[in-house]
């Protein structure tokens, strides 16, 4: 069995120190954002009434509110000159 140098010994625990500091640093990184806990605060009421008022009105947007009246839109109308409206649609 081969005799291993000094040089050798030291290379190999600074690569093992170098292979361990990159696997320990950035699952530190993660801790230090914890900030003590991930506890949820308490909301009052008037945050909570905020929260469904707020969540109504995404569900009433989000749903299609059948009552808001229709607004035809005519992406092209800057396009098409003055003539195309007096035409005769098929």
């Amino acid at each position: 069995m081969p005799a291993f140098s000094r040089a050798t010994i030291r290379h190999a625990a600074a690569a093992l120190v170098v292979t361990a500091l990159a696997v320990v640093l950035p699952s530190a990184s993660v801790f230090a954002q914890d900030e003590g806990g991930s506890r949820p605060t308490r909301r009052t009421d008037a945050q909570k009434q905020e929260d469904a008022n707020v969540d109504k009105a995404y569900r009433a947007a989000t749903k299609g509110d059948r009552n808001l009246p229709t607004v035809k839109v005519d992406p092209w109308r800057t396009v098409r000159s003055g003539d195309d409206d007096k035409k005769d649609k098929h």
